[in-house]
């Protein structure tokens, strides 16, 4: 047992997973891959300062896919002794047998395979002492009571918590690759229900990393959370206009995540994206640039290969606006007549950057001059085809550079290639969320929707 959340060794899920590709050659597949992972963590949760949630968590699981003649079959287990194997093996090898045929389906080329190469550091061994955990979302609490509130401001509730998490896992195929992978996870939230003469509001601050060191302190998370609660009490909407908007940068990762869909081999092939063939087309303002790094240290997208075998590369896949590359596995690749880049379990580590700054939070909003700035997104969508984006939003309407008042009850639309060409900055105020780097982003104009 390598830690306290992982039960299983890199030997006995390495051969779970071999014992599962030779079963299912022996049964009629042509190709197979096995996946074998074990892990878990630890969960706690305080409201108003009493535990809440404490659970203790652990995954084990087997993953197998088999393919022959076009055709695919799947299936997973939760157990790996040689009965649940066989049970595996069979249900995946039937359910194969009755998919329909495509000549693009199939195990990753071997010579994309990354038999060796870069492991990025993802693992640094999280703590399992409950009590000790505990104290440290005591501590959270503490820092959060322990802050100066608005006048006249109330704190309602609050909630703190925190999570822990390991994982092993290791992939085998029939065509010879077999490797391992080892990573943890960390995450630390506040959040908080303010009310001042009757009106309430609510705002949240998270952060996540691979290492304990690299999270926010506890204080700084207590101070955002507050801050934006409080910040929103009173707030009001505006008249309907067109105008520049700057998003937060933990509203800005919708835009990249936006981006990010349109730009997958899945969308690309059935043309159900607004940038559907736009490979070396300038979508976007001609100063930006999205790097994907798979090998970044501690990232939390970084991974030395990916679902298929296949190792990513440090590449740009925005390159001063212009679209320089998608995010493919095997079969997308095929049927787009592309190689693969990797991307089978999704982008790694994406940084979204300007060969033109626009300075700190503060310059930011000196740069927007007059219009909103959006701090939180609720109901809405973007269409993935036709690029309309429209959400719910909540924020502060900024005049000459300065916050005015806080607005809610407002709509936002536009169209994503317009958007993407208006960006005119990007903030140095980075901050990460999940595969996402990115400071606040500003638009020169978008449909605000107020009262009439």
């Amino acid at each position: 047992m390598l830690s306290a959340y992982i039960s299983d060794s890199e030997v006995d899920l390495r051969a779970a997973s071999e014992q599962a590709v030779e079963l299912a050659l022996r049964a009629g597949g042509k190709e197979a891959s096995a996946s074998a992972a074990s892990g878990g963590g630890l969960q706690l949760g305080l409201r108003d300062g009493r535990l809440e949630t404490a659970v203790r968590s652990g995954h084990r699981s087997l993953h197998l896919t088999v393919f022959q003649e076009g055709r695919v079959g799947a299936a997973s287990t939760t157990t790996f002794d040689p009965g649940a194997i066989q049970r595996l093996v069979e249900e995946a090898v039937s359910i194969m047998r009755w998919a329909q045929p495509d000549a693009d389906n199939g195990l990753a080329d071997a010579a994309d395979l990354a038999h060796d190469g870069p492991q990025p550091l993802r693992y640094e061994a999280v703590s399992d002492d409950a009590a000790a955990l505990a104290e440290e979302a005591q501590g959270m609490q503490r820092a959060l009571h322990a802050l100066e509130k608005p006048a006249g401001t109330e704190l309602r509730t609050s909630e703190v918590g925190l999570s822990c998490s390991e994982t092993l896992s290791v992939m085998v195929t029939s065509t010879g690759f077999c490797r391992a992978s080892l990573g943890s996870s960390q995450a630390r939230w506040c959040s908080v229900t303010a009310m001042r003469d009757g009106a309430m509001a609510r705002d949240y601050a998270q952060s996540m990393a691979r290492r304990c060191g690299d999270l926010d302190a506890a204080p700084g998370l207590a101070e955002r959370a507050l801050q934006g609660a409080a910040g929103q009490l009173g707030a009001r909407t505006v008249p309907s206009v067109t105008g520049p908007v700057l998003f937060s940068p933990r509203t800005a990762q919708a835009l990249i995540e936006d981006l990010v869909g349109a730009l997958m081999g899945a969308a690309q092939y059935r043309r159900a994206s607004f940038l559907a063939g736009a490979l070396g087309e300038r979508v976007a303002a001609d100063h930006l640039d999205l790097l994907e790094d798979p090998f970044e240290p501690w990232g939390l997208a970084s991974g030395a290969y990916d679902g298929e075998g296949v190792a990513g590369s440090r590449r740009l896949i925005l390159d001063g606006g212009v679209v320089n590359g998608y995010f493919l596995n095997s079969l997308n690749a095929r049927r787009l007549g592309m190689r693969t880049t990797g991307n089978a379990s999704g982008p790694y580590n994406l940084a979204l950057s300007s060969r033109h700054p626009g300075g700190d939070a503060l310059a930011m909003q000196r740069h927007l001059g007059t219009g909103l700035l959006v701090t939180t997104l609720s109901g809405g969508r973007t269409d993935p085809t036709t690029g309309h984006w429209s959400r719910a939003v909540e924020g502060y309407w900024i005049e000459n550079g300065v916050q005015q008042f806080p607005v809610a009850g407002i709509t936002l639309s536009g169209d994503m290639r317009a958007m993407l060409r208006g960006i005119t900055h990007v903030g140095d105020d980075v901050e990460r969320f999940g595969a996402f780097h990115t400071g606040s982003i500003l638009i020169d104009a978008m449909h605000i929707g107020g009262r009439a």
